[in-house]
């Protein structure tokens, strides 16, 4: 006959063990930490789709290698090199072909009357008279004997492009003059009655 006591023993035992078993079967036996896939928020004033925006916190991250950055090419055109007296732009450009004109009109002609050649196209670009281009004054119609043809020699040298650098800085041997000619040459009975500012070299400038 089994005693109380022996019941009691047997009664704890089977639940304990039962115990035990439940907890194994509940507890798993490896944990890790859980995973979001929720897309962090747009950073404050960012405009960026929220379709590119999850696409780009998805792609992963490129490591920055060494090497030579792509270059970068600008118009020359767009970027103006000096602005004289307030009024004329003159970019890298427009320099080169003003020294060619200079070259093809005043080669032979002193450095003074290289500087005044220039001078006396960049005071057309700033008069109401004329184009307000370097490149529209110089390929105007008959504005130059050079450009007769509709064509400019691509020859230029340091003595013009310094003359044109100087014309561009404000020298102007010329005193505001517009015009100049060979009075050797000039067949123009107009240009002669033109008021004459000064004479350098071979040619007399007027306005």
């Amino acid at each position: 006959m089994i005693t109380r006591e022996a019941r009691l023993r047997f009664f704890f035992f089977i639940n304990s063990f039962g115990l035990l078993l439940l907890c194994l079967l509940v507890t798993p036996t490896s944990a890790s930490a859980p995973h979001f896939n929720q897309a962090l928020p747009a950073p404050v004033g960012s405009s960026m789709p929220k379709e590119q925006l999850a696409k780009k916190q998805a792609k992963p991250t490129t490591p920055v290698t060494a090497g030579k950055r792509d270059s970068i090419t600008t118009s020359r055109d767009d970027r103006p090199k000096v602005i004289r007296n307030g009024k004329v732009k003159v970019s890298d450009r427009d320099m080169e072909l003003l020294a060619q004109l200079v070259y093809a009109e005043g080669r032979g002609e002193p450095y003074e009357g290289q500087v005044a050649i220039a001078a006396v196209v960049l005071n057309r670009v700033a008069s109401s008279e004329f184009p307000n281009t370097v490149r529209e004054v110089i390929y105007a119609p008959n504005a130059f004997s050079p450009l007769n043809d509709g064509h400019l020699s691509r020859t230029s040298n340091a003595s013009t492009r310094k003359a044109v650098q100087e014309a561009v800085n404000g020298k102007d041997p010329t005193n505001g003059s517009l015009y100049f000619f060979n009075p050797n040459t000039a067949t123009s009975r107009w240009i002669w009655s033109r008021e004459k500012t000064v004479v350098i070299g071979n040619h007399t400038f007027a306005r």
